[in-house]
């Protein structure tokens, strides 16, 4: 996400075994998005606004 900032990293179970990445980026915009990241080959998995 260009200009957004990551509040929050960790590492999570991906589906079919290994690791992936959730981290909680603060938009430019104001908005929280949880964004997860593929441990195996960085691909973005998800990507889904959320309240805090």
């Amino acid at each position: 996400m260009t200009g957004g900032k990551v509040e929050s990293l960790r590492v999570v179970g991906q589906e079919g075994g290994g690791s992936a990445w959730l981290a909680v980026v603060l938009g430019p915009d104001g908005v929280r998005h949880a964004v997860t990241v593929s441990g195996t080959d960085g691909t973005v998995t998800s990507n889904t606004t959320v309240d805090r």
